[in-house]
């Protein structure tokens, strides 16, 4: 309970006593200004809400010293310890009112919360039969979880338990997110110390040190030094010692980039120390025990993922001249300015973009690299226009919706329960490059609009989609839901294939429906590049396709 809360029960509790006593007392020695003693209470019932604020558990208390200067008006003994009585009464009543009730100075209902995000979720997701989630198993496990933090009032502990709810889905759409200092706070926690590495899994199975701290020379660990066992695991058994990873671990919906970033939760398990055994530079197997250093794991782990999620560091929607027939195009987000944004089809950014690049055809640029990399999203108009104008000549295909049902207010379904095709989307390509090629950059992290935009263009005969893993793989339309302590989002709209099957999604078997033409291995050449060199190797590798 708050501090003036408990001094202001422990002043009504003693004045009740003391007023009960003056009672007696004031029949046997007559006075007038006893009646004053009988306000005191409430005098200080205004000072004390006055410096702590008031509070509605706190209102029986509040009663209870007004109702005492009934004394002033009234000095008959048995109304003054009739009313001390009730009062005193109030007083008591007030201390379990503030200890159970969840609102009690701004006590969240967290567990509140996740009943309404979940019954919303078991409702209306949209791919719960596809993914075949078990809405009951969920229930089970989190339930207990949510009520520890409601116990506790554990804003920290609650979004740990959400994210690594929200995870089970596999399904980048689904996330909750709330205060970022909150959030801040969550992640710390979560992700475990920093010993003074991450670990990195190569392309050969080989897991390595990556990002290193200068003070783990000493013993011969550097950037590329192979980790054999950390704590006595494997990699990729201490990730799932981590909550960091079960926090995380959702983004992953392909496999392909689950077994990428696999191990690199690994460094953050431990306590005070952590065991770790590697190979030194003359091939020995040694161990070593590894003291935690200032600060969390994150800030090291997210060094890395930088590293390995890099996109071309130039503006929004501009181009860079790479070499004397080659630009880049950087998307950071699928969206535009809100004028542009405003229109149905985004029709001033396909102005701007077509001006851009027939300037830079004048000016002897044939091929166009397009950065999607860690695209988090936006607009399937602005997708559609960024497409009509690499594409071929000619109509092209983009998506199908479901059939919704407006009477039912619902998709419609076959007899086998699935969703029936409703509209299929179609857009035309203006092949403004002729002869040129495209080149599209994508990450474990280009989500949602960018998923789309890789989809439509990946079959074009001019385009070839190139990274170390697919893009994410999340391609349903998002529905938020507003909860007291954040805001919960998942895949609510439907999106299907012209086949009838779901769009980009991955089901059961974790393959998302967006391909990939060329998957750059991240090899011992590309963990250089990166870590010790600080060079933008897709890049490089996207300049070597155009020239072959």
């Amino acid at each position: 309970m708050e501090i003036f809360d408990i001094i202001l029960l422990i002043v009504g509790a003693v004045s009740c006593v003391l007023l009960w006593l003056l009672a007696g007392f004031s029949e046997k020695v007559v006075n007038t200004k006893w009646r004053l003693c009988y306000i005191i209470p409430a005098f200080l019932c205004i000072l004390l809400v006055y410096i702590g604020g008031t509070e509605l558990c706190m209102i029986p208390a509040y009663l209870a010293m007004a109702g005492l200067s009934v004394g002033a008006a009234r000095d008959e003994v048995r109304v003054r310890h009739l009313s001390s009585v009730i009062c005193g009464v109030l007083i008591l009543i007030t201390v379990p009112i503030c200890l159970l009730d969840n609102g009690y100075r701004n006590r969240h209902d967290y567990l509140g919360d996740f009943k309404k995000g979940f019954d919303s979720m078991k409702e209306h997701y949209a791919l719960t039969e596809y993914k075949q989630i078990d809405f009951d198993a969920l229930w089970d496990k989190y339930y207990p979880q949510f009520r520890e933090v409601q116990n506790n009032n554990d804003a920290v502990e609650n979004v740990i338990v959400w994210k690594c709810f929200t995870s089970e889905f596999r399904d980048g759409h689904v996330g909750y997110s709330t205060d970022d200092e909150i959030t801040d706070k969550a992640v710390e926690k979560a992700s475990g110390n920093d010993y003074g590495l991450v670990i990195v899994t190569l392309s050969d199975g080989r897991t390595v040190a990556a990002e290193t701290d200068s003070s783990l020379e000493s013993i011969g660990i550097h950037n590329g030094t192979e980790i054999l066992t950390w704590e006595g695991m494997t990699p990729a058994e201490a990730d799932k010692k981590s909550r960091y990873y079960e926090m995380n671990c959702g983004l992953y919906s392909d496999a392909g980039s689950a077994e990428f970033f696999e191990g690199i939760y690994a460094a953050g398990v431990g306590g005070d120390t952590a065991e770790v055994r590697y190979i030194d530079d003359a091939g020995n197997e040694q161990t070593a025990v590894l003291k935690k250093l200032k600060g969390c794991y994150h800030d090291r782990f997210e060094k890395a993922e930088e590293k390995l999620m890099r996109g071309y560091d130039a503006a929004h929607m501009s181009f860079t001249r790479i070499d004397d027939t080659t630009a880049c195009l950087r998307i950071k987000i699928m969206s535009y300015d809100k004028k542009s944004s405003a229109t149905e089809n985004h029709s001033g950014m396909v102005s701007k973009l077509r001006e851009d690049v027939t300037a830079l055809m004048a000016d002897g640029v044939k091929d166009i690299i397009i950065d999607i990399r860690s695209n988090g999203g936006g607009s399937a108009d602005m997708v559609k226009g960024i497409a009509s104008v690499f594409a071929p000549a000619g109509e092209h295909y983009y998506v199908t919706d479901a059939l919704w049902d407006e009477d039912s207010n619902c998709y419609v379904r076959d007899e086998n329960g699935g969703y029936i095709k409703g509209t299929d989307n179609y857009f035309n390509g203006e092949n403004i490059l002729g002869d040129g090629r495209v080149i599209l950059l994508v990450d474990a992290y280009a989500a949602s609009a960018a998923d789309h935009l890789t989809k439509v263009m990946q079959g074009m005969e001019n385009v070839t989609v190139m990274g170390f893993t697919k893009a994410a793989g999340v391609g349903q339309g998002v529905y938020g839901i507003d909860l007291e302590n954040g805001s919960l989002q998942y895949s609510s709209s439907v999106l299907l294939n012209k086949d009838g099957s779901i769009f980009i999604d991955a089901g059961t078997d974790h393959i998302t429906g967006d391909d990939i033409d060329i998957k750059v291995p991240l090899d011992e050449e590309a963990f250089r590049a990166l870590f010790d060199e600080d060079r933008d190797y897709l890049l490089e590798k996207a300049l070597e396709q155009l020239k072959d």
